[in-house]
């Protein structure tokens, strides 16, 4: 189950990232858009890797799966940028990011259940 202070951070991040992304399309190329892009790259970043700290249970699994998540993100992000308009992804991938964070952030109990069966811890 995921912890829910991971998710609330995951959470807090996409949105932050996803809107700087989504912002910085219109911007166009120049110093406004490369700072943004690289502070909406670290909001995404931490993002990810709390999701993933939250996906696992055992301490040094955690630590994996937040330095891999973001890693493989980024790599899928870039083969999908290719030679094409990198802003036109990055704006994209920024509105499906704030889309489903806030989405989370609107019912935060969303997946947390409390079970009351045989097998519930």
């Amino acid at each position: 189950m995921p912890q829910p202070r991971l998710l609330l951070l995951a959470r807090s991040a996409g949105a932050l990232g996803g809107l700087v992304w989504l912002v910085r399309w219109p911007l166009g190329n120049g110093a406004a858009a490369d700072t943004a892009y690289w502070f909406g790259l670290v909001a995404l970043a931490v993002s990810l890797a709390a999701y993933g700290a939250a996906l696992v249970k055992v301490g040094w699994l955690q630590v994996v799966v937040a330095l891999a998540l973001p890693v493989l993100v980024w790599s899928v992000l870039e083969v999908l940028r290719g030679d094409g308009d990198g802003l036109a992804v990055d704006g994209v991938v920024g509105l499906v990011l704030l889309v489903v964070a806030v989405t989370g952030l609107a019912r935060p109990r969303a997946g947390l259940r409390t079970g009351t069966g045989a097998h519930t811890r």
